[in-house]
């Protein structure tokens, strides 16, 4: 297994410090996401997702268990990286309430593949 990360804050303020870790699996690859994901944090994200889906992999799990904010920049995101995916499969893991509420108010449910745990979204590859 491959692991990357990257760590670091966003602008300074409140809120934890943002961290992305990758991670090749045999029938995934993992992008697990810690902090706040919001218009900050977003263009680093991004250019990780570019890279990763570059590769072509077979299924993307884009783990949102650790974002403790979840804000439109972010929904943005999960809706470009879906549509930059190509052949790949995006799951989307959030079980905390500070991500379940607003892909619900937002409807993103409805389009998004998502996973209440990484464990499951890894079942299904």
């Amino acid at each position: 297994m491959k692991v990357m990360q990257s760590r670091g804050s966003p602008q300074p303020g409140p809120g934890a410090p943002f961290a992305v870790t990758v991670q090749e699996r045999e029938a995934a690859v993992v992008v697990h996401t810690s902090g706040e994901l919001d218009a900050s944090t977003v263009p680093r994200l991004r250019a990780i997702m570019r890279g990763v889906l570059s590769g072509a992999p077979a299924v993307l799990v884009v783990d949102l268990s650790g974002v403790t904010f979840l804000g439109s920049a972010g929904m943005h995101l999960l809706l470009e990286i879906q549509n930059l995916a190509g052949d790949t499969e995006v799951r989307v893991v959030a079980d905390a309430h500070s991500t379940v509420k607003p892909l619900r108010l937002t409807r993103l449910v409805d389009v998004l593949d998502l996973y209440p745990t990484l464990a499951q979204a890894l079942r299904q590859a």
